[in-house]
């Protein structure tokens, strides 16, 4: 049956960027900081232009087939065989992503909150969660992030402002770093934060103006990078990069060290946890969406609620196998950096592609 119900280009602006402010808030400041130093602003700013560069192609390709997803126009464009290869890529790249989030999650629970609670547990429940979330279409699904999205903007923005007045600007100089920045993990390790970017190229068909997309979804990666920006200015700015690199969760430290009114309110860490789990769960809400609709697909099903059913222990079970987090968060970087060249590279191909064979067109936008 023909979905009728239809998200607007501002609804899908916001969707867009709940999706994309991830989990890795707690670690981005320490990631970036050894990777570009007291550059890390500024690669904050170029790796989120990357991102933007690849969020323009999804959009671009996807307003050429406004009324497909890309799992069904890929093989008009690629033909069959070729078209399957790609989306088992495309699953096998958001399975592994959604695995390794999940595992984060737990560590952080088990570590900051539930330090009794075996990791097990947390992951499992998350997983349930999300799961049964998954079991809607695309307007519903753009929905609940509808629903989360002030949960997860203005307190972190809230606290974030607080922490300012603590930022001593010698520990953000020289902005181009004393050193030469490791450019490709400069570069990539902020762009890899926006991987749910690709979320697009499912929503498009349910948008009530595909040909004002782009703008959409350039203001929406344009918010959540303003964040992650003044989230890496406000972490280094108050420990500077030395002090950044030792800390487990910069993030969190930062959020403990605010005090309001005099010290009359103070410990803000209990609120930012609070809005983290609520931005951890768009997140993952995001990546499981995205890995059940590729795998639906690939099996040909016309409802994809079977398939979030059938992940839970598959993702479950993956996510216990990294044995530390210092294994996890270097799969994880692996894994969302390759990732991330491959989507922007599969889109790429695909959007030149149906240009040179004039597959779609504006006709469709």
């Amino acid at each position: 049956m023909r979905i009728t119900e239809k998200i607007s280009t501002t609804q899908l602006a916001i969707v867009i960027s709940s999706a994309l402010l991830g989990q890795y808030s707690l670690t981005y400041p320490k990631i970036i900081a050894g990777a570009a130093g007291t550059a890390a602003p500024l690669m904050t700013v170029a790796g989120t232009c990357c991102a933007a560069f690849s969020l323009f192609v999804f959009t671009r390709l996807s307003q050429r087939f406004s009324d497909q997803t890309i799992f069904d126009y890929s093989q008009g464009v690629i033909g069959k065989f070729p078209s399957l290869l790609a989306n088992i890529l495309v699953f096998a790249c958001f399975f592994m992503s959604s695995a390794l989030l999940f595992r984060q999650f737990g560590e952080v629970l088990s570590t900051v909150v539930f330090r009794k609670t075996p990791i097990e547990m947390s992951i499992l429940m998350i997983v349930v969660l999300i799961a049964f979330s998954c079991r809607r279409n695309a307007v519903k699904f753009s929905y609940v992030l509808l629903f989360y999205w002030p949960f997860v903007i203005l307190p972190f923005l809230f606290v974030i402002m607080m922490a300012t007045k603590s930022v001593r600007p010698l520990n953000l100089l020289p902005l181009l770093g004393n050193e030469t920045p490791k450019w490709p993990q400069a570069l990539l390790s902020p762009a890899s934060l926006y991987l749910g970017a690709f979320i697009v190229t499912v929503l498009l068909p349910v948008t009530e103006k595909p040909r004002q997309a782009l703008k959409a979804a350039m203001l929406g990666i344009a918010v959540t990078g303003c964040l992650y920006l003044l989230l890496v200015v406000s972490t280094i700015g108050i420990y500077g990069v030395q002090e950044t690199l030792q800390l487990l969760y910069p993030t969190l430290e930062m959020a403990r060290s605010i005090a309001i009114g005099g010290d009359v309110i103070e410990r803000m860490d209990a609120l930012f946890i609070i809005m983290w789990v609520i931005n951890v769960y768009t997140t993952m809400y995001t990546m499981y969406y995205i890995t059940s609709l590729s795998l639906s697909h690939l099996f040909k099903l016309q409802d994809h609620r079977l398939v979030t059913t059938l992940l839970m222990p598959l993702l479950f079970g993956v996510s216990l196998l990294p044995q530390d987090q210092f294994q996890l968060y270097s799969i994880s970087r692996i894994t969302d950096e390759s990732g991330y060249l491959f989507l922007t590279g599969y889109g790429l191909f695909l959007w030149i592609t149906s240009l040179i064979r004039r597959k779609g067109g504006r006709s469709h936008a």
